[in-house]
């Protein structure tokens, strides 16, 4: 289902973004957005002259919500990076990535993998509808920060 919700990305430094999920601009949404599996389009992030994809979709049979970055590249471009996804209250502010909910320090993903082996990977933020219901302050559903850097030298295997 495509959902169209509002979306605010700002660029806080190199790599690192952040956008927040709101309601519609009529003000519908309530609680439709748990009653539904629902892939939204990817935030953009560039980062060391490549070009990243940021994730978030919910999946209505398990009520879980789905956050992951991916590499538009292969596995081995991939490999080389490590990414940061915090969550938390619609209302926070775009530099309050500390007041984030949850947290995930993950492995990037590479464009070729499908949602089954991304899921499977380990390599995303995997929140309940709980925990999101919980995030939700009105007409902000959640704030997101993103942030992908390279891995260093020794986390790589180089």
């Amino acid at each position: 289902t495509q959902h169209k919700f509002n979306q605010c990305i700002t660029r806080l430094d190199l790599g690192f973004i952040t956008c927040k999920m709101v309601q519609k601009k009529d003000g519908t949404c309530g609680h439709a957005i748990y009653n539904d599996s629902a892939r939204f389009p990817p935030v953009e992030l560039q980062y060391d002259e490549r070009l990243f994809y940021c994730y978030y979709q919910r999946r209505n049979s398990q009520g879980l919500w789905y956050f992951f970055i991916r590499l538009y590249g292969g596995k081995k471009a991939a490999s080389g990076y490590t990414c940061e996804i915090h969550l938390g209250n619609g209302k926070a502010d775009k530099n309050s990535v500390l007041t984030a909910d949850r947290v995930a320090r993950v492995d990037c993903v590479h464009y070729a993998m499908n949602k089954a082996e991304i899921e499977e990977s380990g390599c995303c933020l995997v929140v309940d509808d709980a925990a999101v219901k919980k995030m939700n302050s009105g007409d902000e559903i959640f704030r997101v920060w993103w942030k992908v850097s390279r891995k260093k030298k020794a986390e790589n295997g180089n």
